[in-house]
């Protein structure tokens, strides 16, 4: 699903103005994410995409809906 957000975004006038990252929570070093952390311990529907550091959405990623949010963001 990350690749196809990624893949999606890249298309956008959005890209340039963002910064995104996939963390495998059971492979990845997380400690510098210690409140995402805390998220993923209470919401057990993965995935969960983070936006600005705050859960934004779980379970499947809709690309046209983050599109649209970070659009706003980035306005």
């Amino acid at each position: 699903m990350y690749q196809e957000l990624e893949k999606f975004l890249k298309q956008t006038e959005i890209w340039d103005k963002i910064d995104m990252e996939f963390i495998d929570i059971k492979q990845d070093d997380t400690s510098k994410y210690d409140k995402e952390m805390k998220v993923l311990k209470t919401n057990n529907q993965l995935p969960i995409t983070f936006i600005g550091g705050k859960p934004a959405f779980s379970g499947k990623v809709d690309n046209f809906r983050t599109y649209l949010l970070l659009k706003k963001i980035n306005q």
